[in-house]
């Protein structure tokens, strides 16, 4: 009887935790991403800018769309419609921020999971013309402190979001 209880539980809590994660993906708030009708170079160009105007460096760039056709048949995976690749395009990058990297690990010294930020950037075959670009969210240490911590970087790289899409 126990273990059907915390089965009960366990899926319960698995069918909410995948539901609210399901909803919040498509608001476009976590993870956050925006989608835009401008060129991809034109994006990718902009973000590169906006992380460079803020003081940071690009640490690297890694080209996922090139990844993907060199490695498909390796993987046998080819999509729906017969392309090696999902992506027209797909890049992320990745950098950090020393001041909220500092803060951050003053506050709890698990959250050296932080850094780098990854931002990622793409535009499918499916959906051509139409370029996302977001971040994959950072995970946190669970004390108090890192709550706080978190939710400056989170508005920070949701600014570069925003500024990059705003061009």
């Amino acid at each position: 009887m126990k273990k059907l209880i915390a089965i009960i539980l366990l899926t319960i809590t698995a069918t909410i935790t995948a539901s609210s994660y399901g909803a919040a993906q498509e608001t476009g708030t976590y993870p956050y991403y925006k989608t835009t009708t401008a060129s991809f170079d034109e994006i990718f160009t902009e973000l590169q800018d906006v992380i460079i105007n803020e003081g940071l460096v690009i640490d690297f760039i890694g080209n996922v769309d090139d990844m993907l056709l060199r490695t498909s048949e390796a993987a046998s995976s080819v999509t729906s419609d017969g392309q090696k690749s999902p992506y027209l395009h797909a890049k992320y990058l990745q950098f950090c921020s020393a001041k909220l990297t500092h803060m951050a690990v003053s506050a709890d010294s698990r959250n050296l999971a932080i850094c780098p930020y990854v931002f990622f950037i793409y535009e499918t075959h499916s959906n051509p013309g139409n370029v996302t670009v977001g971040f994959r969210p950072p995970l946190f240490g669970p004390s108090k402190r890192s709550g706080k911590i978190k939710a400056q970087v989170i508005e920070f790289l949701q600014e570069i979001i925003d500024k990059t899409i705003s061009g």
